[in-house]
């Protein structure tokens, strides 16, 4: 016994199976999202507040308000913050720093660069 398939039928059968090995090509190519859990770089906030913190004029008089960081490179990520300081005048003020570190041997991370605020 032959099955027989319509024009239609084989087209829509060989569509469906481009379709789905196009797919299975695409999404081997997607990131996959990470999972929920632990931080991939939780010291690297750290390295950045101990860095500005020793940078920063008065440091007994500085605060750290929060902090996101993000992936740049293969074990480079960037830190952003926002702090409250005393300035050298004696000002209280509030600014946004910027860190960019990096992950080095034995899990340390070392801070790179420090953008201050003027």
């Amino acid at each position: 016994m032959t099955l027989v398939l319509s024009r239609r039928t084989r087209a829509a059968l060989s569509a469906a199976g481009l379709l789905l090995a196009a797919g299975t090509a695409l999404a081997a190519d997607l990131e996959m999202p990470r999972p929920r859990g632990k931080d991939e770089a939780p010291g690297a906030p750290v390295a950045c507040r101990k860095s500005v913190r020793e940078k920063l004029p008065n440091p007994d008089h500085f605060k750290w308000d929060g902090s996101t960081y993000r992936k740049v490179a293969e074990d480079a990520y960037s830190v952003v913050a926002d702090v409250e300081y005393m300035g050298a005048d004696g000002a209280q003020r509030k600014a946004k720093v910027q860190c960019d570190v990096i992950r080095a041997p034995g899990d340390r991370f070392v801070v790179t660069k420090v953008r201050l605020p003027e």
